[in-house]
């Protein structure tokens, strides 16, 4: 499972027109529903976007974190994180504000992962915030980091339904097996390598007999998912690569 971020397709018209990293079978990210901004009189750009500062090839994918808390209405967020992700998008939930399960995580995957491991450089934004409460934003001490991460999890649950995590349980879900995570989510500014292993969960071993989904989550805010963060939060990503056996 490989990612160069080489080729893109164009989505959209208008103020919503912008571009999705391929194959869009296998990759999401928040810029689906981040291109509806523009219906609410946002002008300040879009949370992933393609950018020639490149380690490999042409292209990387830039993951950039919006602060949108100025927009009244409550269907956006008081802040946008930048995020790219293995799954799928679905802007339905958010039309009742639950954002979280517009994320649906994970695409089948046959192998025991080893490693996720990849190149990355990180600038955090300058003016850190919770949005949590987006009626009542405040400006904590703190300094934003990024996230790269990717989860192992059980694809069907003990009555042999499908298992699709969300943002809502993509972290504790008792269906998730192993994970691999960047440690170091402080700012980066030349491209860093990572190699990252999978540890299995206690208790939990791979099965070849069961099936799995994957999901490999990046995000320019690591709390992005509780809308802290901070603006302009900017991380790049190329030559992105998930080993498994």
């Amino acid at each position: 499972m490989k990612f160069s971020f080489e080729e893109w397709k164009t989505v959209g018209t208008g103020p919503a027109k912008h571009e999705e990293p391929l194959p869009s079978e296998v990759l999401a990210s928040s810029v689906q529903g981040a291109s509806l901004l523009g219906i609410f009189g946002w002008s300040g750009g879009f949370p992933v976007e393609k950018t020639d500062d490149a380690k490999d090839g042409e292209y990387a994918i830039k993951l950039v974190t919006l602060d949108t808390h100025e927009i009244s209405s409550s269907f956006v967020p008081a802040l946008t994180a930048g995020s790219l992700f293995t799954g799928t998008f679905n802007a339905g939930p958010a039309m009742s504000g639950d954002q979280l399960s517009c994320t649906r995580f994970g695409v089948e995957y046959n192998k025991k992962p080893l490693t996720l491991k990849g190149w990355y450089k990180y600038t955090p934004g300058d003016k850190y915030m919770n949005g949590t409460d987006k009626k009542n934003v405040t400006y904590p001490e703190g300094t934003d980091e990024c996230a790269i991460q990717g989860v192992l999890y059980e694809a069907v649950d003990e009555e042999e339904n499908s298992v699709t995590l969300t943002g809502h349980d993509i972290n504790d879900s008792k269906y998730r097996v192993a994970t691999a995570a960047l440690s170091d989510g402080s700012a980066k500014a030349d491209y860093t390598y990572f190699e990252l292993p999978f540890t299995f969960l206690e208790g939990k071993e791979y099965d070849a007999n069961k099936k799995y989904k994957l999901a490999i989550i990046c995000s320019s805010s690591k709390d992005g998912d509780k809308f802290i963060g901070a603006g302009g939060s900017t991380l790049i990503i190329d030559a992105l690569e998930v080993v498994g056996e």
